[in-house]
């Protein structure tokens, strides 16, 4: 008997990029479709190839599971051997997950936030899995949410919200909305009635029930999940996407009722808000066109439809109602509107406060005395990483000025650090020996600069952001130009 010849990489995302896109239209075209047979795409070597091949790019493939297994142990025993197993256990419907590692993080204020780090192999299939659910959730997703989805970002999503606070839609109010506890509190109940309106594979509705209740391995032993999403697993942020969708839909009903500017206008001169909601992930704002007793009115409704519906509560530390011109923060950015003499005011974007610190405050432990053990071109490359993320995230708004004042900050933190490290050298032999171009190693390792990083204007996309597996013709379709307007 011939045995098939093992599938290429190329071979496989080919093969499961046509599936993706069949995946895509047949729920497009049919809102009311549910797919009934598609654990048997779950299975396929060539979505377990294509999953493993995302998972071993991801830094966190080195990072281990309960399991102990990391990307190095699986090449050593052999991929082929390892996705061979995951996908007979698959069929045999004996694979079972392990609970997830977890791994506290620091935040501000002494508090810390738990991470969830499945095993390697769990990874694999939850890739696997999301593979195949991802383009027909993608279908139902209103182009208000922008949080882990493909081909939209965090950039996407702010100048969304300036577009309504600029002129000439000039809302004047915003709810900054934060969902306390999002990715621990989704109810597993809920959320399962949400994913069975468009999949009704009783196979693939059992594999996303083991992982929500795989339960977390903490110190004194594993614990059980009866409600949430693992922080840090592959598949959270798509389940966390479904359920919040349906924030997102009621928002959006609400926006089409009043089918064009016009209508809306009309509510208003009748004494109604106009509202619009903008969501990534679990972080969210809510801009209204009217009096801020109607804009407190829609925060206290916002709160009782995501008790009801989801049974989530709004943070009361991180939820504010703030007017536009005194400004508010949003996914890091600062977004302000000012006035300007002889021209209709604009909203300016420019990284807040907290991000300024925090990117300081890396630096900061970075070039710490107790860090002068390292080599230059160490700290440097220790440093890059953390000034080259940052920098590329901001470098679409106004943030000349704060990529300026970081250089400031950043010279003096390396010059101190150099001086704990060579107390012999003064500062001009320091600064004759390294300063050079900007600082630099003795092996040629250079110091990324942040006041040299172009700032570059954004270009709005709205909602013309096309799905990664939809055709020409059917962007077309599903772009909605009206949504933009007043």
């Amino acid at each position: 008997m011939n045995t098939p010849a093992p599938l290429s990489v190329d071979q496989a995302e080919h093969r499961v990029l046509g599936w993706q896109r069949k995946l895509h239209r047949w729920a497009g075209e049919d809102a009311g479709r549910r797919f009934d047979d598609i654990h048997n795409l779950v299975c396929d070597p060539a979505t377990l190839l294509v999953a493993w091949e995302r998972v071993k790019r991801n830094r966190g493939s080195k990072t281990a599971g309960v399991d102990g297994q990391t990307r190095a142990s699986i090449e050593r025993r052999g991929v082929e051997r390892t996705l061979s197993e995951l996908g007979q256990a698959l069929k045999d419907r004996t694979y079972a997950p392990q609970p997830v590692r977890e791994h506290m993080i620091a935040k501000r204020g002494g508090k810390t936030r738990s991470l969830g780090i499945p095993a390697l192999r769990d990874r694999i299939v939850q890739m696997a899995a999301k593979l195949v659910l991802e383009p027909i959730f993608e279908a139902d997703f209103c182009p208000t949410s922008y949080g882990f989805r493909p081909r939209r970002r965090a950039r996407d999503a702010v100048a969304e919200v300036a577009l309504f606070v600029n002129p000439p839609r000039s809302y004047e109010w915003v709810i900054e909305g934060d969902v306390e506890d999002c990715f621990g509190s989704i109810h597993h109940g809920l959320l399962m009635a949400k994913v069975r309106r468009r999949v009704t594979d009783k196979r693939v509705l059992g594999l996303i029930r083991q992982f929500l209740a795989a339960g977390i391995m903490r110190e004194q032993g594993p614990v059980a999940t009866p409600s949430g999403t693992p922080q840090g697993a592959i598949l959270s942020p798509l389940l966390a996407n479904v359920a919040l969708s349906v924030l997102d839909r009621h928002f959006e009903a609400a926006w089409t009722s009043a089918r064009n500017r016009y209508q809306r206008a009309q509510a208003r001169a009748k004494g109604q808000a106009s509202y619009r909601l903008v969501r990534y992930a679990d972080d969210f704002v809510v801009l209204v066109r009217g009096s801020e007793a109607q804009a407190q009115a829609l925060k206290e409704r916002t709160a009782e439809f995501l008790r009801d519906e989801l049974r989530l509560t709004l943070s009361p530390e991180k939820t504010h109602i703030t007017h536009v011109d005194a400004g508010f923060d949003f996914l890091g950015f600062r977004i302000l509107r000012k006035a300007r003499p002889g021209r209709k005011p604009a909203a300016y974007i420019f990284p807040n406060q907290r991000a300024f610190g925090d990117v300081k405050h890396r630096i900061k432990e970075l070039t710490r005395p107790d860090t002068t053990y390292l080599s230059l071109d160490e700290l440097i490359h220790a440093l890059n990483p953390v000034l080259r993320g940052w920098t590329n995230y901001f470098r679409e708004a106004a943030s000349a000025r704060a990529f300026s004042y970081l250089s400031h900050y950043l010279w003096w933190r390396v010059m101190l650090w150099l001086r704990k490290k060579y107390p012999r050298l003064t500062w001009k032999q320091i600064k004759r020996k390294y300063w050079g171009r900007r600082w630099s190693g003795p092996n040629g390792a250079r110091l990324v600069w942040p006041a040299d990083v172009p700032v570059t204007k954004y270009t709005y996309r709205g909602h013309h952001i096309t799905s990664p597996w939809a055709t020409p013709a059917t962007n077309e379709a599903t772009s909605q130009p009206e949504a933009a307007g007043v």
